[in-house]
């Protein structure tokens, strides 16, 4: 009777995510509440554990490494998979517009050498940004955003006429404004490959 031989090989899954940012609070208010506890991956809201592909430990950072932002890109380190890369874009002056000009502006932006694949960010990317110790949530350096909402290409599931808006003021909300009646201002965001230090 011949033996048989079962042959099982193993191999490491694939990484399939990471640990969710620190929310940036940390003052705490109770034990175990976020402050106390600051879940969440990097050193701090804007330091990260370990050095982006430019060696050093800025979250953001223009695109060529630096903090002058001279092409108003603003890259978020925070994001970077390896491969990949969220890049964002912010207007010296804010602009007011509907949903559909908002996505249509996000659709249509070309800053050399990134021509193409900008777009409006959905609810995920844009709260990614979200720096929840200040009352003013994203009135810090790359951003410095006071008191404004901005689009997101997200539409509200209960209420198709309208999309949600995340407030970077005081209130730090995310709400359903109407597509076709409401202005709000916003951001593009685009993916950026990464290759040694040049993004495409």
């Amino acid at each position: 009777m011949a033996t048989r031989i079962e042959i099982r090989t193993t191999s490491t899954p694939a990484p399939v995510g990471a640990t969710l940012m620190k929310t940036g609070q940390t003052t705490s208010y109770r034990t175990g509440d976020d402050g106390d506890i600051e879940a969440g991956r990097a050193t701090s809201f804007t330091v990260l554990a370990s050095n982006n592909p430019f060696g050093n430990t800025n979250r953001f950072t223009d695109e060529l490494g630096g903090q002058t932002y001279t092409n108003r890109i603003r890259i978020d380190w925070s994001t970077y998979d390896g491969t990949n890369v969220l890049g964002y874009y912010q207007l010296a002056s804010p602009l007011l517009q509907t949903w559909a000009q908002a996505i249509d502006w996000g659709l249509a932006l070309s800053i050399s050498p990134f021509t193409s694949g900008w777009r409006l960010p959905n609810v995920n990317e844009l709260m990614n940004l979200m720096n929840w110790s200040l009352s003013a949530n994203v009135n810090y350096s790359p951003f410095s955003i006071a008191t404004l909402s901005h689009w997101t290409s997200t539409t509200n599931n209960n209420d198709t006429l309208s999309a949600l808006i995340v407030l970077s003021n005081s209130t730090n909300s995310i709400l359903n404004y109407s597509k076709l009646l409401t202005r709000n201002t916003f951001l593009a965001t685009r993916t950026f490959t990464v290759t040694g230090t040049t993004l495409t």
